[in-house]
């Protein structure tokens, strides 16, 4: 079944998002999404997004996509509570190390989902991924249509999802230096300046 999932990068976005016809929204909290400059969301718009689900009655997922450095998963262990008071359905997730965090501390009632910036563009890798506990994997950006199909075929109990509209990278998804080395900004933590 086709979900039409769009991103919230605040309050106002999520309302649009769902108003016009979004099955499900995934947004970033303030520390942990590669989407840095989209806003994102801070505890004090809790209250306001869990009202908006439960009318809506639509998903959220939540992006905890970054790479994480060896402060920064502190940081999410450190903030596993708060974050557990969000009513997020899945976690988007690209590090490992995060998802470790999240099913070692009691998060196993939330789908694990893989970011695109994992570069999963394989039906073996995809298989490797449901073993670890993964309900869908966002294949990365450029995974040819045909290869979608054959993944598809072979992983007939994973969810798969597919970007149709957004930025492509001119290399591996996430995996670029180019906005480090011009401008300083790097595009594994969400910086990406788009060379």
């Amino acid at each position: 079944m086709a979900e039409l999932l769009a991103p919230a990068g605040n309050l106002e976005k999520l309302k649009i998002a769902f108003a016009y016809g979004a099955d499900a929204a995934y947004m970033g909290l303030d520390e942990f999404s590669l989407r840095a400059n989209a806003g994102n969301f801070t505890r004090d718009d809790l209250a306001e997004v869990a009202a908006l689900k439960r009318e809506s009655g639509k998903k959220l997922y939540c992006a905890l996509n970054i790479l994480f450095h060896e402060g920064q998963i502190e940081d999410l262990k450190r903030r596993l509570e708060e974050i557990s008071e969000w009513p997020f359905d899945a976690f988007i997730i690209s590090d490992m190390g995060a998802a470790k965090v999240l099913r070692d501390n009691g998060k196993n009632d939330v789908e694990l989902h893989l970011s695109t910036q994992a570069s999963c563009t394989n039906s073996e890798a995809c298989k490797v991924y449901r073993s670890l506990g993964f309900k869908r994997v966002i294949l990365g950006r450029e995974t040819p249509i045909d290869d979608i199909r054959r993944i598809r075929d072979a992983n007939p109990d994973l969810d798969l999802e597919v970007f149709v509209h957004g930025a492509m990278c001119m290399s591996i998804s996430g995996r670029c230096l180019l906005s480090n080395y011009m401008a300083g900004r790097d595009a594994n933590r969400g910086q990406c300046a788009q060379p």
